[in-house]
């Protein structure tokens, strides 16, 4: 079994791309052949010339095309998938999307009227061709699979739920040890990841003077994911000004270059993970905290939710001004059930997974 899975690259896309290796390096030991075919974020220039290239022998050549799908990924507004999914239609190969997020047209987005019609147009238009092109579509939750099915008319049998995989390779250094080398102390209550408004970061700044410990907010110094300097730069502003208007001395800023053993140090010190996302988005942080067995409060949306209901390791904040509380009652808490989900979500267990719904044959 040969599968060309589609993904960026790191330097360009972060979370997805490191997500979609270690992935793929789980499905190698399961006895899959993956062979990666990599494109620098925001663009599809080089991508879409690879596919042509590829098209007359990629049945000879592979079992199946895997794509890491999100809807900007390839820039221009998410347009280059119409491009891609038509090229892969003229070959008979099996192509597999992995949605890591599905947003519904009921989503609340803040632009403007004219920019949020043209946006939900985009999505109607670009889920059609991933429902049409696809033989089967991967979902990180159950939710998305219900918006994908109730709104944008997949059949439900094309669309598998696996939420994201666990890493089962990473190794904490000591807490305490972690703390000293941050040149940190007390209770740490952790924001990482990118630095935009979906995320939050203020809903716990504005909360900090109640919060009992150290808001540590961390963040790559430049847009890996989101691509717009300009608007990391700003948000971070807007931050760093609630900080100082509030007169607040428990938060601090950590904006650098983000390797990954730094990364892992920073959840090695954290007590608690916050995820204070907002709208309908899903989180490769909260697989993450999994990973590392780090506790989380999260804002209520469907994703966290999804999980609240059946393990005990996060909690959700109904209001934002519950964050506080939750806090509080999630650091009293002991026996989480980090062990038990991820032998279920495991990557070793997902690979296997992934190996039963690429032997998928069309009836």
């Amino acid at each position: 079994m040969r599968v060309c899975s589609i993904y960026p690259k790191e330097e360009s896309e972060k979370a997805i791309s490191n997500y979609t290796k270690q992935l793929n390096a789980n499905q190698e030991k399961a006895g899959i052949k993956i062979v990666p075919l990599t494109y620098v974020a925001g663009t599809s220039k080089d991508l879409l010339s690879e596919i042509d290239a590829l098209r007359d022998v990629m049945c000879r050549m592979y079992s199946a095309v895997h794509i890491q799908h999100e809807y900007n990924l390839l820039g221009g507004f998410g347009i280059p998938f119409f491009k891609l999914y038509k090229k892969l239609n003229k070959t008979d190969i099996k192509v597999y999307t992995t949605m890591h997020n599905v947003l519904s047209q009921k989503e609340k987005f803040s632009s403007g009227i004219l920019k949020t019609f043209l946006r939900k147009k985009l999505y109607i238009y670009q889920n059609s061709a991933i429902r049409k092109s696809s033989n089967k579509v991967i979902v990180h939750a159950k939710f998305f699979k219900d918006i994908l099915v109730k709104e944008y008319k997949f059949p439900e049998e094309k669309v598998i739920v696996l939420p994201q995989g666990i890493r089962e390779d990473i190794k904490l250094m000591d807490k305490e040890k972690a703390k000293k080398e941050l040149n940190l102390k007390g209770n740490i209550y952790l924001v990482i990841g990118s630095l935009i408004p979906d995320h939050g970061a203020d809903v716990i700044i504005k909360q900090a003077d109640k919060i009992k410990g150290t808001i540590l907010v961390v963040a790559n110094s430049k847009a890996i994911n989101d691509r717009n300097d300009s608007r990391i730069k700003d948000w971070l502003n807007y931050n760093r000004n609630l900080v100082k208007e509030r007169g607040l001395k428990n938060v601090r800023f950590d904006i650098k270059d983000l390797p990954y053993e730094l990364w892992w140090k920073y959840f090695a010190a954290a007590d608690v993970v916050l995820l204070p996302y907002k709208g309908g988005i899903g989180s490769g942080i909260f697989a993450d905290c999994i990973a590392t067995n780090k506790p989380m409060v999260g804002s209520d949306i469907k994703y966290f939710n999804e999980f609240a209901r059946d393990w005990n390791f996060i909690k959700i904040a109904r209001k934002e001004e519950d964050y506080p509380k939750m806090i509080e009652e999630i650091m009293k808490k002991e026996n989480f059930q980090f062990e038990e989900y991820k032998k279920e979500y495991g990557l070793t267990n997902l690979a296997n997974k992934y190996k039963e719904i690429y032997k998928w044959k069309k009836h």
